[in-house]
């Protein structure tokens, strides 16, 4: 939490009295915090105090336009692995989990065509793809929900494969961290393939007693969901609904939550044998 805050905080400053005073809000709001919420919730709330002490609302929207620039890029290159490949969609799913690299508030470093390039050859360590394929062709209502900037360009092949109009793509309301908004949707073109929705909240992940009502509606009538990343893994691996997690596992909590190492790639339905 203090790392993160500090990363945030110095992307806005090098005001060393208010890099201090960052730290010292922190050392009084961390103990107050609760395992009862997400790490993603009490990030939002990490994260809020640097607004209010530095009063940089959007402390990565240069990060974030970069990394949709970059993955741009790479999206012809991307493109045509995807349409060379044996299985076109379940290759699509591997590169949009290998974007999940992108994630300022985690990793200070990391290199996603390096990352793509290590999941088409090792294939992702949970992959319950083939459940995630039948449950896709009998679905009528489909929510797709994005994590990071940059990797909503990965997110875009995948949905741009799966070749269905019909597909609600979620983003976040307000910045916070890398995540993508509205704006990152524009940018790169995604609502070229999905019809994209707010989530109605500015926290991390998706909490979901923050989310607006129209995004709740759209959430508990879907029959499928595929959920990007580790915040909304941390935030939504308790919900009852058919949830579909895509994610590279960045910590070892994490990691160790789901069984694996620390940068496997997962795809994991959370209750795999429920039968639906």
């Amino acid at each position: 939490m203090f790392k993160q805050a500090l990363s945030a905080s110095r992307r806005c400053t090098t005001d060393v009295e208010k890099l201090k005073k960052v730290q010292y809000e922190l050392m009084k709001l961390i103990p107050q915090e609760t395992f009862e919420q997400s790490p993603a919730e009490m990030s939002y709330h990490v994260l809020r105090v640097v607004n209010e002490i530095v009063g940089c609302a959007d402390p990565f929207a240069e990060g974030k336009s970069r990394s949709n620039t970059a993955m741009l890029e790479l999206y012809p290159d991307l493109k045509e692995t995807v349409e060379s490949s044996a299985d076109r969609l379940h290759t699509a799913i591997k590169i949009a989990a290998a974007g999940n690299v992108i994630d300022m508030g985690i990793l200070q470093r990391f290199d996603v065509r390096e990352s793509i390039d290590d999941i088409l050859e090792r294939s992702f360590r949970i992959d319950h793809f083939d459940l995630l394929r039948r449950d896709l062709m009998s679905a009528e209502r489909i929510l797709y929900i994005a994590d990071n900037a940059g990797e909503i360009v990965a997110d875009m092949l995948f949905l741009e494969t799966l070749g269905r109009k019909d597909v609600f793509v979620a983003v976040n309301e307000k910045p916070i961290l890398n995540d993508a908004t509205m704006e990152d949707v524009g940018r790169v073109g995604l609502d070229r393939v999905a019809a994209p929705i707010s989530n109605g909240s500015e926290m991390i992940g998706t909490v979901l007693s923050d989310c607006s009502e129209e995004f709740r509606n759209v959430f508990d009538a879907a029959d499928v969901i595929i959920s990007k990343g580790q915040a909304n893994y941390e935030c939504l691996n308790e919900a009852d609904e058919n949830i579909y997690f895509v994610l590279t596992a960045k910590c070892p909590v994490v990691a160790g939550a789901l069984g694996v190492e620390e940068g496997d790639a997962v795809l994991k339905k959370e209750s795999p044998d429920d039968g639906r």
